[in-house]
C-alpha cells in the first residue's frame, strides 16, 4: 500500500504521468498500473486527465490528504528508530533567516561538523514567516530567525536568543553622517535597502517618506529596496544616498576603508529578536541537539569577538 500512495503523490505533485514516473525511477506503465490498483482498492476514481494536466478527483484529494501525513509519519518512524540505534549519522535540515545566515551560523555548523564528521547539514535561507510551516512539514529539523510571529504556536519550541542592536548605516559623505542626532522621520527621507524587517519594526517606520511599508499581507516590512545580502546592500549605500540597516556587530566588519558610516540614531526598538525553533513532539536527533546546544555559545563568541576588532564601522563612527 505504502508504494501506492507514494506514486499517487508524485503523481499530483507532477501532474503528469511520465514526469512522475522518472521521479520514482519506475516505468510509466509500472505507475498506471499503480494508479489503477489505488483506484480498485477504494473502488473510486482518484484522478482526471485534463489539459491542465492530470487532476486529482475530490476522493483523490482525500486520499492525498491521508498520504502526505502517512509519508511524515514514516519519516518520523525512520528518525526514531535511528535515534533507538544510536546513530550519529545522517542528515540535519537548518532554516536560516536572511541576515543571521551572514553572522555566526558558519561557526556553528563548522563546530557541529567537528564531533558530527559524517552528518550532511542542508543550509537553507528562510523568510521567518516560513520557518513554522516547514517544521510542520518537515522540511527542515530546526529553525533560526526572527520571533516576531510564532510566540503563540502551540506546537513549537521557542528558545529566545540574546538581543542585539541594530543600525542604521549610510555612505561616509551621506547628509545623515554629519547630523548630530536624528528623528525616525528624517531617516526615513531616504530609501531604505535591506531585507525584508519584521513587522515591529515597520510600526516605527511605517508612514516615513521613502524608506518602505508595512506588506499588504501584514507580515513583515518592505523596504523600498529589497536586497538580502548585506554585501549587496553596501555596494547599493557606497554608490547612493539610500541608507541600509544591519546587526551592528556584522557592520564592524566592514573596513573603515570601505567609506561606511553609523547614522547617528538609536532606539529601544532598534535590536534583533531572533531564536531557535523546533516541533515540540519531534524527536531530537543527537546531530540536532548537538547543534542547539552550540548555537547559544557561536551566537555570544561572535558578538564578544566582534566588539574586540579594532578599526571598524562603529570604531571610525566614535573617533570623529
Amino acid at each position: 500500500m505504502l508504494h501506492l500512495l507514494e506514486s499517487a503523490l508524485a503523481l499530483e505533485k507532477y501532474r503528469n504521468y511520465r514526469r512522475a514516473a522518472e521521479h520514482l525511477r519506475v516505468s510509466q506503465p509500472t505507475l498506471t498500473r499503480a494508479i489503477q490498483e489505488l483506484e480498485r482498492q477504494f473502488s473510486v476514481t482518484l484522478f482526471d486527465r485534463s489539459r491542465r494536466g492530470v487532476i486529482p478527483t475530490a476522493f483523490g484529494a482525500l486520499v492525498l490528504e491521508s498520504a502526505r501525513r502517512v509519508a511524515l509519519d514514516i519519516d518520523d518512524l525512520k528518525r526514531d528508530i535511528a535515534l533507538l540505534k544510536g546513530l550519529d549519522v545522517g542528515e540535519l535540515h537548518l532554516g536560516i533567516g536572511a541576515i543571521v545566515a551572514q553572522t555566526w551560523m558558519p561557526d556553528a555548523v563548522a563546530g557541529l561538523l567537528v564531533s558530527h564528521p559524517h552528518l550532511r547539514v542542508r543550509i537553507v535561507t528562510q523568510d521567518w514567516w516560513d520557518l513554522v510551516p516547514a517544521l510542520r512539514e518537515r522540511r527542515i529539523d530546526i529553525g533560526i530567525g526572527e520571533l516576531d510571529s510564532v510566540l503563540e504556536e502551540p506546537d513549537i519550541v521557542v528558545n529566545p536568543l540574546p538581543h542585539r542592536p541594530l543600525r542604521f548605516y549610510c555612505r561616509a559623505g551621506h547628509p545623515l553622517a554629519r547630523a548630530k542626532s536624528l528623528t525616525v522621520q528624517q531617516i526615513g527621507e531616504y530609501a531604505l535597502v535591506s531585507p525584508k524587517l519584521p513587522k515591529r519594526a515597520g510600526e516605527f517606520l511605517a508612514g516615513t517618506n521613502a524608506i518602505g511599508e508595512i506588506a499588504v499581507n501584514d507580515l513583515y516590512f518592505e523596504p523600498q529596496i529589497e536586497c538580502q545580502t548585506l554585501d549587496g546592500c553596501l555596494r547599493i549605500v557606497r554608490s547612493c544616498d539610500a541608507i541600509g540597516i544591519a546587526p551592528l556587530a556584522k557592520l564592524e566588519q566592514v573596513p573603515e576603508e570601505d567609506g561606511i558610516t553609523l547614522v547617528p540614531f538609536q532606539a529601544p526598538w532598534l535590536r534583533t529578536n531572533y531564536g531557535m525553533l523546533s516541533l515540540r513532539n519531534r524527536t531530537l536527533t543527537p546531530a540536532a541537539a548537538a547543534f542547539c546546544g552550540r548555537v547559544e555559545a557561536c551566537e555570544r563568541l561572535y558578538h564578544e569577538r566582534q566588539a574586540r576588532i579594532p578599526g571598524g564601522v562603529r570604531k571610525k563612527r566614535n573617533a570623529r
